[in-house]
């Protein structure tokens, strides 16, 4: 297929060519004022700073700035409205100086690197210039697929994504005969769309790091809490499972992740227990007297689940406008939780018999004692609706009357909401120093190779607690006292190396607590030269005869492919590096030892355990790995 043929394939997407036409000149014109940002049109601020989705230049969720980076954006709004007027008064001429300029700046005003959100904004100034895949990974993945899947069609890929998007751009011009950048404007993901979905290209969407791909990943794991990154060896799944957490943690490099006291990195092995990670027995000087002592202490995640969970506790009943009800309440939660940490029981009132076990999220959860296994729940918001309408209510059965009225959700617990609002009114809060909730925070543990330990075994009845977060569990061992619990602000991330032996035992039990996720090797031809992209088709061949799906003629039929192939990262050039870390360039280090230490051996092993066998080009398999 020609480049013709296939534009010829597409019908324009309309809707989105309308909403860009309609908006992008606005754009360029308010840019072109340099004025201050309250006397933009309203209309055209919005859509171009304010907007979280279905934006007019790229509506496919490339990236977005949160409401505190908008805010941070607006106060250097000085350093940049020149900036963009510059930009919108050049339609003609790339500026590539500037585009660095404003990313610069933008970058210093937000929490991570909002890339395709910069790039969106440039891009909106110069219609005739730049090209709406404002995603870099997304930009350079089109580029190599118009390269490999059209006969004519031969672009070279550039390291800075303005370069990229320009030259791409202005192809596209060329071969389609118009000057109109609002006419041609969504081809370039059309043709992305079309490229990617096509049955003749499977798998190209496997291990995409892109940022919208490391949102989903960050989907998943809010929804879940806990996740694993699975696959063979060097596909990356310990940096995804940094990038996930540098996002969620709101930091700008990875050294600064480690440093972050939000977040921890342990290794599994073999041998590791219980006592090593959650709770154990240590020897301490006696302080009081000769000797030692045996006390038990939290250790990595008793640690920082404590952390996570003071956290949590102190933003329960977070509000702007109901001060008094929250001070109260929050007095009262801390009332409750000291005496469930002492392993006291905290009854509602002092002739009832239902007692209060644990503080969720939303509300308190309790039993009684002769029925201890069945649980019940009041809510925080209905305990508001109460208070705020406490003079009509003199006596419980005038709750029960007021159900409907007032609107609770939880209904038939009356008694209870009446003995909660007892305590409430009693409690005396000094109204000139009000209760300040704290923000919630993400706490983000990576446990790297997971499987490699004993997993029941390791997390003892922190299995219960995966599953049902904000709930207490008893363990073993007493610090302060037995109970233990997971706060939903602490996000587990796994990585698990499928090729590993070890794989069988995560049981059942364990895994529907986990979300699973796919890392699998890619051709990482974005690279460039530094990707050895021929050296990774031969080693993929002998595993798979597409992507993953199918077994090569070599592979044993007693394994996937996707568990044992060879990751991209063994086929990347490596160089040697600066006093800050970087690359340089003109000291490549040579990948023959990679090859003749790291991948034949591997491959070789493989052949010895009966993963690969067989012939290849005539050649014994392992003599044709020897002549890889």
């Amino acid at each position: 297929m020609n480049f013709t043929e296939l534009i010829n394939e597409q019908d324009i997407w309309e809707e989105w060519r309308g909403n860009y036409k309609n908006f992008v000149p606005k754009f360029i014109e308010e840019a072109k004022a340099n004025k201050n940002w309250q006397e933009w049109d309203e209309e055209v601020f919005y859509e171009f700073f304010m907007r979280s989705s279905d934006q007019c230049v790229s509506s496919l969720k490339q990236g977005y700035f949160n409401n505190a980076e908008k805010e941070a954006i607006k106060e250097d709004w000085a350093e940049l409205s020149p900036l963009l007027a510059q930009i919108s008064l050049s339609q003609d001429k790339p500026l590539f100086e500037t585009y660095h300029q404003i990313k610069t700046l933008i970058r210093k005003n937000t929490g991570t690197n909002k890339k395709a959100a910069t790039n969106r904004l440039i891009a909106s100034l110069q219609p005739k210039l730049l090209c709406t895949v404002v995603n870099e990974e997304r930009l350079r993945h089109l580029i190599h697929l118009l390269n490999t899947k059209l006969e004519d069609f031969n672009l070279e890929i550039k390291a800075d994504w303005f370069e990229n998007s320009y030259y791409l751009f202005q192809e596209f011009k060329k071969r389609m005969g118009s000057e109109s950048g609002y006419e041609i404007m969504t081809y370039p993901w059309q043709l992305y769309d079309y490229l990617l979905d096509q049955s003749n290209f499977p798998g190209e969407k496997n291990n995409d790091m892109s940022e919208s791909n490391i949102e989903s990943r960050i989907d998943l794991l809010k929804y879940k809490k806990q996740i694993i990154l699975q696959g063979p060896p060097g596909t990356g799944k310990t940096r995804e499972a940094k990038l996930i957490a540098k996002e969620l943690l709101g930091v700008s490099s990875l050294k600064e992740l480690e440093e972050h006291e939000q977040f921890k990195l342990v290794q599994f092995h073999p041998s590791y227990t219980y006592e090593d990670f959650v709770r154990g027995i240590v020897a301490k000087p006696n302080e009081e007297g000769e000797g030692v002592i045996y006390a038990a202490e939290n250790k990595t995640l008793g640690k920082f689940a404590e952390e996570a969970r003071n956290n949590f506790l102190a933003h329960l009943g977070k509000t702007k406008n109901k001060i008094n009800f929250q001070n109260k309440l929050n007095v009262l939660l801390e009332k409750i939780n000291t005496e469930i940490n002492k392993g006291s029981v905290y009854y509602f009132g002092e002739k009832s018999t239902a007692q209060i076990i644990s503080i969720k999220e939303d509300g308190l959860i309790y039993n009684f004692q002769d029925r201890e296994e069945i649980k019940y729940k009041i809510l925080f918001s209905d305990m508001e609706k109460v208070y705020n309408n406490w003079n009509e209510i003199s006596k419980p059965i005038d709750l029960r009357d007021q159900e409907a009225k007032l609107g609770l959700t939880m209904k038939g617990k009356y008694p209870y909401y009446y003995m909660i609002q007892q305590q409430l009114i009693s409690i005396n809060v000094n109204k000139n120093n009000p209760f300040i909730p704290e923000d919630l925070k993400n706490y983000v543990l990576i446990i790297d190779e997971i499987n490699r330990a004993n997993l029941s075994s390791v997390l003892g009845e922190l299995i219960y607690a995966l599953e049902y977060r904000g709930e207490t569990v008893d363990s073993m061992y007493e610090v302060g006292s037995r109970e233990l619990m997971l706060p939903p602000n602490l996000y587990i991330i796994g990585t698990m190396n499928t090729a590993d032996r070890s794989v069988g035992h995560i049981d059942y039990a364990i895994r529907r607590r986990f979300a699973f996720v796919d890392v699998l090797p890619t051709d990482l031809v974005e690279l460039g030269n530094d990707f050895k992209s021929d050296l990774f088709k031969k080693v993929k061949a002998l595993f798979t005869r597409d992507n993953f799906t199918s077994h090569s003629s070599n592979l044993s039929g007693e394994f996937n492919p996707k568990d044992v192939s060879l990751g991209h990262s063994y086929f990347i050039q490596h160089y040697e590096k600066d006093e800050n870390g970087e690359n340089i360039k003109e000291s490549p280090i040579d990948f023959s030892f990679r090859l003749e230490y790291e991948i034949k051996p591997i491959l070789l092993e493989y052949v010895k355990d009966g993963i690969l066998m067989g012939n290849v080009e005539g050649q014994k398999i392992e003599d044709y790995i020897k002549a890889l």
